[in-house]
């Protein structure tokens, strides 16, 4: 019978979700459910996919002892909420929600913030991807808070690729990702750097009119992409460039690191993160703007060799945080 401590997952981002899953299979013993994400494109699904998360996550919940049911954990927090809440009323489970920072933006219409002020109140715990995530849901009203960095397991064959792409890009098209500054950044590179950006969103069609002016068709927008296809593209590109400043795909930046990639990150708050809690050093450009960051690229295409050092560097530290991760995760989960 198992013996370690259980855990039921629930979030519907499979990308995210998956990484999760993964990395604590070492930790706990955890079940996966909500892995479906048709309410992304049909929002009408929404409701149906809620009633039977919260069906399935009941008889799950039931299915033990009261001393031995598992802690739920809402990763990342939206909807997911509701089931879990209700399950916990019914069956006095523990319920945890992982913020993982495009969650908890730091600008946010009145209804989205009363929604999650609501939910990281009523949370037994809110873990937090970082430091700057933990103050947000503090501010929104979330008291018990434990910092938990994203886990990092890499989905790839670690075959080596032939170099389709100078530079890639993974996150969403929307205001906040901010992927216009690369898009921006490209008319000022020459026509040959070739450009990947990873992800969906609704600029999607203002970037792809954005990026052919002049003609130019250097830019290849490939759409949201399952995480193997994910490490395939970046096995082919020599450059991650990350424009956000809330990255909501920290796992793409890691898996970029450990595909041996210079990383060029826009200053912001996320520079000081990824240092301190992974021993990552980006390269910044000067200024946070299309230009500089133009510059940066065709600085780093130029030295690319003298990188290399840097390269291994940023690989030997995700390897060392990749190992210390179980340990964290289980006192921030089950002490």
């Amino acid at each position: 019978m198992e013996s370690r401590p259980k855990v039921v997952l629930l979030g519907r981002f499979s990308a995210r979700g998956e990484t999760l899953h993964s990395a604590m299979q070492s930790v706990c013993a955890v079940r996966w459910i909500a892995r479906k994400s048709e309410s992304r494109t049909n929002p009408l699904l929404l409701p149906l996919h809620v009633i039977r998360e919260f069906v399935h996550l009941l008889k799950l919940c039931l299915s033990v002892p009261l001393g031995s049911r598992p802690t739920v954990i809402v990763h990342p927090i939206g909807p997911d909420t509701i089931p879990a809440f209700a399950v916990r009323k019914i069956t006095g489970c523990r319920v945890m929600l992982y913020a993982v920072g495009a969650d908890v933006p730091r600008r946010m219409n009145l209804a989205r913030r009363l929604s999650i002020g609501w939910a990281v109140r009523s949370a037994d715990v809110v873990l937090c991807g970082s430091a700057r995530t933990e103050r947000r849901v503090r501010d929104l009203g979330g008291m018990s808070t434990k910092v938990l960095p994203t886990p990092f397991v890499s989905f790839g064959p670690g075959a080596d690729m032939k170099r389709e792409f100078d530079v890639v890009a993974v996150g969403d098209l929307d205001d906040g990702a901010k992927q216009s500054l690369l898009v921006e950044a490209s008319a000022y590179l020459n026509p040959s750097v070739r450009i990947a950006i990873v992800g969906d969103g609704p600029q999607r069609e203002y970037l792809t009119t954005l990026s052919r002016r002049d003609g130019r068709t250097q830019v290849q927008f490939l759409g949201d992409l399952p995480p193997t296809r994910v490490y395939n593209t970046l096995q082919s590109s020599s450059l991650y460039v990350q424009c956000s400043r809330d990255d909501s795909r920290q796992s793409s930046l890691l898996e970029a690191v450990a595909c041996g990639l210079p990383i060029i990150a826009l200053a912001g708050d996320q520079v000081p993160e990824l240092a301190e809690q992974y021993g990552i050093k980006p390269l910044v450009p000067k200024d946070r703007n299309a230009t500089s960051l133009a510059v940066a690229i065709e600085g780093a295409m130029e030295n690319y060799t003298a990188l290399l050092e840097d390269v291994a560097k940023n690989k030997e530290a995700l390897e060392s945080f990749s190992r210390s991760w179980p340990g964290m995760a289980e006192a921030a989960i089950f002490s």
